[in-house]
């Protein structure tokens, strides 16, 4: 197995606001993680969104890995698109797409977005993509494609219910983030000393196995992942419930019944926190099964075959990122 490592060429007379992205070295560690996600046995590729206030690089980090192996960069996605791209890869080479800005995938009209989400959510989990619209060949199929993308808070806040409703926090890890006061103060000795530049981020070149890899987890470690799980899924709503409990009664969540295929919401001073989704059904992206993902990947960037302590306490960091209403200051 060749060593994981990432490669960054840089001017060290120049800073830039995001050249070494001051302070956000923990977000190249989860996006290089996510990275390596798709080269495990037995795992679909982790789908992740970074969430930060508006100009604060998250579309420059996500294009430091935009030539890393098998991803596909996009500035947009539509259902046709999507098509294409799966239909072109018949060697599966693709294993995420990267979107820089999502906000531009979510001002299509209502029709095109609904169409382009479902697709969305298929190819993170079955690799397929489907339009009925009198076409031969109505769906390609795919080894499940992740998602790499940003969005600000903002946007975020605005769109929370439809969000949910679509089932996107069912699919993607947010991952929540701004800039402490120290940081911005490093930013703005940076800038006043002319050391700053608006310029893209060199690339980080990953080296990465050619052929999937079994991690393992020892037992000891896959129960102190599951124990991890409860607050993830309190975090980001991967709460999953069947429609009726024992007794035969319907659930109820804030008061009101929980109805199979339903979502649920809570809106709490005009900003939106995602609580919980309810199918009926186990949901297929697990918390544990994330985080067992995750650990596995992190083992893998740093060329190792077995998870151990360092990976258990990379998961913890993880889990503090995915809460909306408190984001890590950097």
């Amino acid at each position: 197995m060749q060593t994981a490592t990432a490669e960054a060429h840089t001017d060290p007379t120049r800073i830039n606001i995001g050249e070494t992205m001051i302070g956000t070295e923990p977000l190249c560690e989860i996006l290089e993680t996510t990275l390596f996600s798709a080269h495990l046995t037995n795992a679909i590729p982790i789908s992740l969104m970074l969430i930060g206030p508006s100009g604060a690089g998250k579309s420059k980090l996500v294009m430091q890995y935009q030539h890393a192996a098998g991803c596909h960069v996009t500035t947009d996605v539509t259902s046709m698109g999507l098509q294409e791209l799966l239909a072109k890869d018949s060697s599966g080479k693709v294993h995420f797409i990267i979107i820089p800005d999502f906000n531009l995938v979510l001002s299509h009209r209502h029709s095109t977005l609904q169409l382009t989400i479902g697709n969305l959510l298929s190819m993170t989990s079955e690799g397929t993509i489907r339009i009925d619209d009198g076409r031969a060949i109505k769906e390609t199929k795919h080894n499940s494609i992740g998602i790499i993308s940003a969005m600000t808070r903002d946007m975020y806040a605005g769109i929370g219910k439809k969000w949910i409703a679509l089932g996107f926090n069912r699919r993607f890890l947010p991952i929540n983030y701004d800039y402490s006061l120290k940081t911005r103060e490093q930013v703005q000795r940076s800038i006043a000393m002319g050391k700053t530049t608006m310029l893209h981020l060199s690339e980080k070149r990953l080296v990465i196995p050619a052929s999937l890899i079994d991690v393992q987890i020892s037992d000891g470690n896959s129960n102190r992942i599951s124990t991890y799980s409860n607050e993830l899924a309190t975090n980001i709503g991967w709460v999953g419930i069947n429609s009726r409990n024992r007794g035969g009664r319907k659930q109820k969540v804030n008061g009101e019944p929980v109805q199979k295929g339903k979502q649920i919401a809570k809106q709490d001073q005009h900003e939106f926190r995602p609580r919980a989704i309810f199918t009926g059904k186990q949901i297929e992206f697990s918390p544990h099964i994330v985080l067992r993902t995750l650990a596995r990947a992190h083992a893998l960037r740093s060329n190792r075959e077995m998870v151990n302590e360092d990976d258990l306490e990379f998961l913890m960091k993880v889990i503090q990122f995915t809460r909306f209403d408190q984001p890590v200051q950097l």
